[in-house]
């Protein structure tokens, strides 16, 4: 290196502004594409629609299964003869029992999925257990033999039995104005949550007869909405209620 050469020493420099030398297409179209918005595949979006209603139906199933184990860990079972049960080709009798002595019995019969109703007096008389005629009201549902035998003799067909007692109960609770007909379950319908909570509250006052599934108790809650047919009745002469001609017109649109 000779004294004449001048040495080039690289200074700070500040305040010196940059400048890009690329073509201005390529300068404009930089921001553009930093602040395009990313498109996700219709793939992904499927999956996480399949995932999240995937998961509803988990939630909604659980809750259900949690309703139905709950329900049938608070039933009764009581013992029935076999033999009473085998003449009702699987209809089912239901006997509710609610505060101020109110009584109400059920019989249904379903036929490709469609339900016919039938509304049996509690004051109907039938055989009781010395052999003279009392009425269905005074017969012990704890017990039900003598009530299906009585219903069965008067040629209405019992196949499974859900007895209901809320005698106990206030009348001005929701199990009571269910019992007594002043709640209407089909309210509740739409709220799965308090028709389950309504269920699981009744269910420890469920007496259920052998062959009955839990889910019988959801065949009771739709009475209100069944418009049910009504057993027609006269008295005798000591007074006391027996069935009216023609119950066999009845029983026919029954079945």
């Amino acid at each position: 290196m000779t004294i004449n050469q001048v040495i080039d020493v690289p200074r700070p420099v500040t305040g010196v502004r940059l400048v890009d030398h690329r073509p201005v297409a390529a300068v404009a179209a930089t921001p553009a594409a930093a602040t395009r918005p990313r498109r996700f595949p219709l793939r992904r979006i499927l999956l996480w629609t399949a995932l999240t209603f995937g998961a509803c139906v988990l939630t909604v199933a659980a809750f259900a299964g949690y309703t139905i184990y709950r329900i049938d860990r608070a039933v009764h079972h009581v013992a029935i003869s076999p033999a009473l049960l085998a003449k009702g080709r699987n209809d089912l009798l239901a006997v509710v029992r609610g505060p101020d002595h109110s009584e109400e019995i059920y019989a249904f019969n379903t036929v490709s999925g469609h339900t016919n109703v039938l509304h049996i007096p509690a004051t109907l008389e039938v055989a009781g257990p010395g052999g003279s005629p009392v009425a269905l009201s005074t017969l012990n549902i704890h017990s039900p033999a003598l009530i299906i035998a009585g219903v069965q003799h008067l040629g209405i067909p019992v196949g499974r039995y859900v007895g209901v007692d809320l005698h106990t109960v206030s009348p001005k609770s929701q199990l009571g104005k269910l019992a007594t007909g002043k709640l209407s379950v089909t309210s509740l319908i739409s709220d799965p949550t308090g028709t389950s909570s309504l269920i699981a509250s009744v269910a420890s006052h469920v007496y259920l007869g052998p062959h009955t599934p839990t889910s019988a108790l959801l065949d009771l809650m739709r009475v209100p909405a069944a418009h049910p047919v009504a057993v027609p009745t006269s008295h005798d002469a000591e007074g006391r209620v027996v069935l009216a001609s023609p119950f066999a017109d009845i029983l026919r649109k029954f079945l």
